[in-house]
């Protein structure tokens, strides 16, 4: 009789060893796979800001008055004021040296 308990006791076990086993086995790849997701976010978060960064630098050269000033004189045709094209209100308003170069020292400080 106790050579039949005992080996339902092995028995027992031998499944209760296996049921971990496979358990073990199931949560590694779980993790393997979570860890793969995890590189894969990394990888594309890494990607987003290296474009933030670019974005960030042409935002930053085209808001400059240098860009700004090309752009309107090249593309768009524009010219700085002379002396003719400018109405004063009072003789006190009336700039003292090239309207053009105060113009542009204003835009640059």
């Amino acid at each position: 009789m106790q050579t039949m308990q005992a080996k339902k006791k092995m028995l027992i076990t031998i499944v209760a060893i296996g049921l971990i086993c496979i358990t073990i086995v199931v949560l590694t790849a779980y993790a393997a796979e979570l860890k793969c997701t995890n590189n894969e976010l990394l990888t594309q978060g890494e990607t987003l800001q290296g474009e933030i960064d670019t974005l960030s630098v042409k935002l930053k050269s085209t808001n400059s008055v240098g860009y700004i000033e090309t752009m309107a004189t090249e593309k768009l045709g524009m010219v700085y004021p002379d002396e003719t094209q400018c109405v004063y209100l009072s003789e006190d308003e009336v700039p003292k040296g090239d309207l053009a170069m105060i113009i542009k020292e204003n835009a640059y400080n």
